[in-house]
Order: structure tokens, then C-alpha cells, then sequence
């Protein structure tokens, strides 16, 4: 313990000889990273001043001496004078937060061990014989054209071994992909047979998918993006931040994968092929009805010697779409909302640098999330929305009123920790609350009115300096919890 303060207390040295304005910094500190924020003496964010290399070099020592655990740190000082370190290792995040139920997910976040689809089981029954020929004959073909290590294809497995795979991941694989490995058992080559995918060897299938499959975000009550978005075109692909029949098959060059998909939503296929990875920024991506699609294109294409074997032309935010219909995400900086209306499967705004803002959305629109950074707003006008799941309010110069809020029946995570709210009593009535944000001294007000967060999932306080984030965890925990605890070493 001697050695992580003397490291704090030189980098509290190095951070006060950088200051040029007085602040505070607050990070927050593991092995793996080191995350945080600066404020003024006023306590909004700011720039406080230029440092060399060596802060650098004794954050690094910092993180290194945190082995396992989190460090919730806070240097203050001013140009020139002294500085304070306060930390703690009792704080599991920063800002501090509180999980009371750690299954709790939000819609559409599903947890692993989803049932079994209505799809076709693992049984006997042999690949059906007209599927194997066209796939066989589309292979064949491929190889014909000469590409690059086509010559490199594995040879096919049995029938034995696909439903050994089969019975390990729980279904019946897709027609057209149990003929491709009875055909070619893997791309080692990387050829091009499915396009920009290479085909995994069957064993490897079963690994990914056996280990938890196609891994989606990561959940809890706090995640970034709780608004699942929907995959374009829409109703093909269940619309679910992951899922346990999506089947991973094989990766690109680029750190993505592809996927068939078991599961699909009413308008998609069995077998559909679907990707996800590095370059997909949203739901997952739809590419093709199938893999007998992928191995035609790719045949199609060799024979017209493209450099691209099976584009798709749709990403989720529009990026290639056209059509206002597929954008289910926009950023507003003017004072209006009143022109989203073409926006018709919009389930996502957010507002910023905003004067004054009217909230009330256009009718019929499916938002779910509505994060407002602006001066002058009137939270109630989103109670026209009653899809709003997700809201985030802050930087209101005039206290607002939140009741009315309480008429959104699906309301689960608030956040007003950067709000002015003048009743903040009013959140005892809110109906549907599962994870809740609040400051300091919002927290203070809603517990002094006894109220208790028996029905919350998660909750956290935003800003904080470490004592009162301390002092908050100890509160919401109760009793029969080992209090938690702060040190400020003398710099």
C-alpha cells in the first residue's frame, strides 16, 4: 500500500507543476486502463492545464500498481500551491454506481441460454440431394476459375461429423451449408468461394459457438447504447442486440464475421448470412438470403473478374441507404424537433448545444432514447412519446419539473445528474424505473423523503467527488455491507 501512495503522490506532484487554472481530475484507474475527467473550481468540465511526459509515465506506474482491482483517484490543485489526493479502492466505478441485480438486461439484451427456435432439429436425415448438387456444382465451378487458392479447399466432411456439430450446437444447420461442407470443409486459402468470408472448419464453428457464439455488447444497466437498432432491410433479422442462433461461420480480412442466422424475424430466411465485427457500428449486418447466394455471386463474379465478390448495398445507419425510412438515429443542434416526422422508424435523439428546445416528438415515431443537452427545456413534452424508454437530461439553466415523466409507462433508465430539477420527489412515482442517475444532491433530496430503491435494478451518482461518491455507496447499500472507505496521502 506504501508504494501505490507514494505513486499517487507523485502524480499528484506532476499534475499540480502542470495546473494553470485551478480544477479537479478524476480517474478512474485499472490495470488494463485509466479513464476520467477534468473540472474547474467550479465544478463544470474544463481544461486545467499542459503536462510533459513524466504525468504520463506516473499514471502508467499508478495503473500497474493497481493490480486487480479499480481505483477511483482525485487530484486537486491550483497553479503554483498544493494539491490533495483522495482515493479509494471500495468504489467499483467512477462515477459511482450500484448494481442491485446483476441479471437484470434491458429489452432486447438478451442473456445466454435463449430457448430453442421453431427450426429444424438435429436428426438423421442426409443433406437433401438436390441442395448438394447445386452447391457441389457451384463449388466445382469456383474452382475451375483459378483463383488463388481455390486448389486449397479442405476436403468435405460426412455425414457423421455434420451431425455431431449439429448436435453440439442444438439445430439443424442450413441446407446449403451442410452441402458446402460436405463439399469443402474450410478456406484455408482464404480463395474468395463465399466472397469477402473465408469458411471456418467445422470444428472451429462449433468452438465459436459453444464459447457463447456471436458475442453482442456487452449488457447491464449502464451499457452505452441500450436502443437496439433495427437491421436494414427491416424485418429480416430479429431485432436483438444478440442471439444465441446466430452461428458464426467464418471471418473477412478486415476483422469481421459472418453468420447464419437460425433465428430470423418473420420476413428473413433460415440460413440467412449476416455480419458483424469491426466495421459494423450497430445491429448486426444483413448480407445475403443464404449461402447458396454467397457461392452464385462469388462464381458470378469470378467469371466477370470483379474485385468484389458479394457486396451488400445496406448498412444500419444509412450510410449507403437513401431512403429516411432506414435511419433510426439523428443528432440535433437547432431548437426543433418537429422535422423528424420523415424519420419513421426513428428509436433514437439526441439534442446538444441547444438554446431552448421544445421535446415534444412527432407523433407515431418509435423513439426509445432521448439524450437533451440544452439551456431551456420542459421534460413533460416527451410524455407524447410513449415508446421512451432511456432518457438523459442535463445542462438546464432553469430548475424543470420531471412528473410528468411518470406517464411513460416503459420508462427504465433516467439519468438527471447534469439537470436542475425542482421535484425531485416525484421520481417515488415512476412507475416501470429500473436504473436510475442522479447527483449528489439529488440523491439527497429523494432519500429524504424515505424513499428506498427496493424496485431498482442499478442505480448512480454523477460527478461526485470521491468522499461523497463513498459516502452515497455506503448509503444505498445499508447495513450488513462492509463499509466502504477513502485515504488522502500527504503530497
Amino acid at each position: 500500500m506504501d508504494e501505490l501512495e507514494a505513486a499517487l503522490r507523485d502524480l499528484a506532484a506532476a499534475f499540480a507543476a502542470g495546473l494553470t487554472v485551478a480544477g479537479t481530475e478524476r480517474l478512474e484507474v485499472t490495470r488494463r486502463s485509466m479513464s476520467g475527467r477534468s473540472y474547474d473550481a467550479t465544478g463544470a468540465g474544463a481544461l486545467l492545464g499542459r503536462w510533459g511526459l513524466d504525468l504520463g509515465e506516473r499514471r502508467s506506474r499508478v495503473q500497474a500498481l493497481a493490480g486487480d482491482r479499480t481505483l477511483a483517484v482525485e487530484l486537486t490543485g491550483s497553479p503554483g500551491g498544493e494539491c490533495v489526493v483522495r482515493w479509494t479502492a471500495d468504489l467499483p466505478s467512477l462515477p459511482a454506481r450500484i448494481v442491485f441485480d446483476e441479471d437484470y438486461r434491458f429489452p432486447g439484451h438478451p442473456a445466454r441460454g435463449m430457448p430453442s427456435p421453431a427450426a429444424p432439429k438435429v436428426t438423421g436425415r442426409p443433406t437433401d440431394p438436390a441442395v448438394l448438387a447445386e452447391v457441389s456444382d457451384l463449388v466445382a465451378a469456383f474452382v475451375a476459375l483459378g483463383r488463388r487458392g481455390a486448389d486449397r479447399l479442405a476436403p468435405g466432411v460426412g455425414e457423421v461429423e455434420l451431425r455431431a456439430a449439429e448436435e453440439r450446437i442444438g439445430l439443424r444447420l442450413p441446407e446449403d451449408l451442410r452441402a458446402l461442407y460436405g463439399t469443402a470443409g474450410a478456406d484455408p486459402a482464404e480463395s474468395g468461394l463465399l466472397g469477402e468470408y473465408s469458411l471456418a472448419p467445422l470444428a472451429k464453428v462449433v468452438e465459436w459457438h459453444t464459447r457463447g457464439g456471436y458475442p453482442g455488447p456487452l449488457g447491464g444497466a449502464f451499457m452505452t447504447d441500450p436502443v437496439v437498432f433495427e437491421t436494414h432491410p427491416h424485418g429480416r433479422v430479429r431485432r436483438l442486440s444478440r442471439n444465441d442462433w446466430w452461428v458464426t461461420i467464418g471471418p473477412d480480412l478486415g476483422m469481421n464475421h459472418a453468420a447464419v442466422d437460425l433465428d430470423p424475424a418473420p420476413l428473413g430466411t433460415y440460413g440467412q448470412v449476416l455480419r458483424f465485427g469491426r466495421d459494423v457500428h450497430g445491429p448486426m449486418e444483413y448480407v445475403a438470403p443464404s449461402v447458396t447466394h454467397l457461392l452464385r455471386a462469388a462464381v458470378a463474379a469470378g467469371r466477370q473478374r470483379a474485385r468484389r465478390a458479394a457486396a451488400t448495398p445496406y448498412r444500419w445507419d444509412g450510410g449507403r441507404v437513401r431512403d429516411t425510412a432506414a435511419i433510426q438515429r439523428v443528432t440535433v443542434d437547432d431548437a426543433g424537433l418537429a422535422g423528424l416526422a420523415r424519420f419513421r422508424n426513428l428509436r433514437s435523439v439526441t439534442v446538444r448545444r441547444a438554446g431552448e428546445v421544445d421535446l415534444a416528438l412527432p407523433p407515431g415515431l418509435p423513439v426509445e432514447e432521448v439524450a437533451v443537452r440544452a439551456e431551456r427545456f420542459e421534460p413533460g413534452r416527451l410524455a407524447g412519446t410513449p415508446s421512451l424508454r432511456y432518457i438523459t437530461l442535463g445542462e438546464n439553466r432553469e430548475a424543470v419539473r420531471i412528473a410528468g415523466l411518470a406517464r411513460l409507462p416503459e420508462l427504465l433508465r433516467l439519468d438527471l445528474s447534469a439537470a436542475v430539477v425542482a421535484d425531485t420527489e416525484a421520481l417515488a412515482r415512476f412507475p416501470a424505473l429500473k436504473v436510475l442517475v442522479l447527483s449528489a444532491v439529488q440523491w439527497g433530496e429523494l432519500l429524504a423523503t424515505g424513499w428506498t430503491p427496493g424496485r431498482l435494478a442499478a442505480a448512480g451518482c454523477g460527478a461526485a467527488d470521491v468522499a461523497g461518491s463513498v459516502g452515497w455507496l455506503n448509503r444505498m447499500r445499508g447495513p450488513g455491507w462492509p463499509p466502504a472507505g477513502w485515504r488522502e496521502p500527504r503530497v
